[in-house]
């Protein structure tokens, strides 16, 4: 079997529940970033590790995943590619999120210095909003 990439070391430490675990595999100078309407608080940019935290911990406030597949991951050069479905419910409305994703990141020193999350906006602004 061969080595673990740093983004599924970074998601095997959030599906075991162990955020330091999972940060491990995160650049002090990371950026995550999840494009997106700024009327759902997960949407914006994430600097360092304590952005990092941040993240997650938006995520839990926001959302009770029901599932999170990984389709497929590829590695080329300094980035790897990762494709794949979520299944949300939004805990302000109990509406549910569902989508497919797709996330660049760039590597740096075996560690994520870039994380770039792609879903359906639309959907989930619809989902997370009273109207």
């Amino acid at each position: 079997m061969s080595e673990l990439n740093a983004v599924q070391k970074f998601f095997m430490g959030l599906e075991e529940g162990d955020l330091e675990k999972a940060l491990e595999s995160v650049h002090e100078d990371a950026v995550f970033s999840a494009p997106g309407p700024d009327t759902v608080p997960i949407y914006g940019n994430f600097y360092g590790k304590d952005g990092v935290r941040d993240f997650i911990r938006i995520l839990g406030e926001l959302f009770d995943t029901e599932a999170y597949e990984i389709y497929d991951i590829v590695e080329k050069d300094d980035y790897i590619f990762a494709i794949g479905l979520m299944k949300h419910r939004v805990k302000k409305t109990d509406r549910m999120f569902e989508c497919e994703w797709s996330l660049v990141c760039k590597v740096k020193d075996g560690q994520i210095i870039s994380y770039k999350m792609f879903e359906d906006t639309a959907a989930l602004e619809k989902a997370y909003l009273n109207n």
